[in-house]
């Protein structure tokens, strides 16, 4: 079963919301109902007792001890006399009954048009086990009804009186009706009340619903980044809930839309970088070519030795250019985590007066200071890597500047900072470097100049080499450039040893 077919068989959550509402309705009702019927029906029993107390009296009499009926001695049934059967201030219905020795003398009942009836011997059979304590008790007698009796002895006789429960039942059963009748007209009134404002409720609910869905038919994988749907601000403010699932979904896709950019600029920038890698290659790889066929077609000596050493340059060339896009690569792969960078002790101050030591022999030309601290400074990384950023930014210095230029490296530990910082900076004061040129510099294929020339034959990877490890290092790179004063600062923390 797809999705979409469950989705449609679970209930909406405003149908949920409408039956938990009604179910809490019904069982609140039920509650109170059945306590007002329980309620209603005690207050009634309790009257109908008093009354049947008042009717029990009136049976033996002032006094309480009445004279033998006429026509009890010879057994006349019923009371021809209307003694007791249907004696003065007795309810129609009203059931009498007398017993001498558990011998019913006297029995029956006067209806509501004042004739009076006797009472069969299943009914006289069951009034006469009434216990005579005076205690008022529920008894059925058969097609009468249901009665509420009352037997009370005088003078070794037992006079039982009863009163019907009929009136009684029928008033609880109206009750029941009536509270039925209003609960049911309720919960239609309380589900359709509920259903519209749950309805009205959710609208921005599913506002939000309608923006997320919208999403979906965006043509991202075509490079669109601009998600242009938003919650409004109107149905973030309906309520907490609604504001709280809209507000998630806008900065949901604010890092989408963000996503999509990084990742589009991050395609371009791949590439960007295939072309210019391919543009870098191809040069050397033409020559290589080109001076290949000139040897096969020569057989000069002199012309095939030179040749062959400047095929060995441009190998050499791109051997160079191989190995720092190879070195970039895994800078890549341990920023992204998935290569681990060395973590040993790196006498940082040997690696800057080395390379200082070696520019000096390469660039005579150049002005040459350096200065280090006392004590010697070391870091925890890479050395062949933070060796590659030492003699790069050296030849930096030397390759884009004229010559009389002075060259000041120092390494310093900064004070006040803890962990140690220290700054590696190299400064010179050449010709500045080109304003427009300044944000893209430490990008791959970048050169100081704007042009593509080879003029000082680099490969335009040295600086972002540069970046990558001191990145990896946990370190930061910046740049100044202004007349008089160009300086790269490398800033990375000391390890101390212990």
């Amino acid at each position: 079963m797809s999705a979409r077919a469950r989705a449609r068989r679970v209930p909406s959550l405003r149908w949920r919301l409408v039956g938990a509402v009604a179910l809490l309705l019904v069982a609140t009702n039920l509650v109170v109902g059945v306590v007002t019927v329980v309620a209603y029906r005690g207050y009634l029993v309790g009257r109908l007792d008093a009354e049947l107390s008042t009717a029990a009296n009136r049976t033996l009499g002032p006094g309480g001890s009445p004279s033998p009926p006429p026509g009890a001695d010879s057994g006349d049934r019923p009371d021809p006399g209307n003694a007791f059967i249907g004696a003065p201030g007795q309810a129609a219905g009203t059931v009498v009954a007398i017993y001498r020795d558990g011998a019913s003398v006297l029995a029956g009942y006067t209806d509501s048009s004042g004739q009076q009836h006797g009472l069969t011997s299943a009914q006289e059979s069951t009034l006469s086990s009434v216990d005579a304590d005076g205690a008022q008790v529920t008894v059925s007698l058969g097609s009468l009804g249901t009665y509420r009796a009352q037997a009370i002895g005088s003078s070794g006789d037992v006079y039982v009186t009863a009163l019907p429960l009929d009136d009684l039942r029928a008033s609880v059963v109206r009750l029941v009706i009536v509270i039925g009748s209003v609960t049911l007209v309720g919960l239609l009134v309380a589900v359709w009340a509920g259903a519209m404002l749950v309805r009205r409720s959710l609208r921005p609910l599913e506002r939000v619903a309608e923006v997320a869905s919208s999403v979906t038919g965006l043509d991202l994988e075509r490079g669109d980044t601009d998600i242009p749907v938003r919650v409004a601000d109107a149905d973030l403010a309906q309520n907490r809930e609604v504001g709280a699932v809209g507000s998630a979904l806008n900065r949901l896709l604010g890092h989408v839309a963000r996503a999509l950019t990084v990742r589009r600029d991050a395609e371009a920038g791949m590439r960007t970088f295939i072309a210019d890698a391919s543009h870098e290659l191809r040069t050397p790889i033409a020559t290589v070519r080109a001076y290949a066929e000139l040897s096969s077609s020569s057989s000069d000596v002199d012309a095939l030795h030179q040749n062959v050493d400047r095929i060995g340059r441009e190998a050499v060339r791109m051997g160079s250019l191989v190995d720092e896009l190879l070195l970039l690569a895994r800078l890549d792969a341990a920023s992204s985590g998935t290569v681990v960078r060395a973590a040993d002790p790196v006498d940082l101050t040997s690696l800057v007066v080395e390379a200082t030591m070696d520019a000096r022999a390469t660039a005579p030309s150049h002005r040459w200071t350096l200065q280090v601290d006392d004590e010697p400074i070391v870091v925890s990384g890479d050395e062949a890597q933070l060796r590659r950023v030492v003699t790069n930014l050296l030849a930096n210095a030397r390759t884009h500047t004229p010559a009389g230029t002075a060259v000041v490296v120092s390494l310093q530990r900064v004070a006040g900072t803890e962990p140690g910082e220290v700054r590696f900076v190299v400064a010179n004061d050449g010709p500045p470097i080109p304003a427009e040129v300044l944000p893209t510099l430490f990008d791959r294929f970048t050169r100081g100049e704007a042009s593509r020339s080879r003029e000082h034959g680099t490969s335009g990877l040295g600086l972002a080499i540069v970046r990558g490890v001191v990145d990896a290092h946990g370190g930061t790179v910046r740049v100044v450039s202004e007349p008089g004063r160009t300086a790269f600062t490398v800033s990375l923390r000391e390890t101390h040893l212990t």
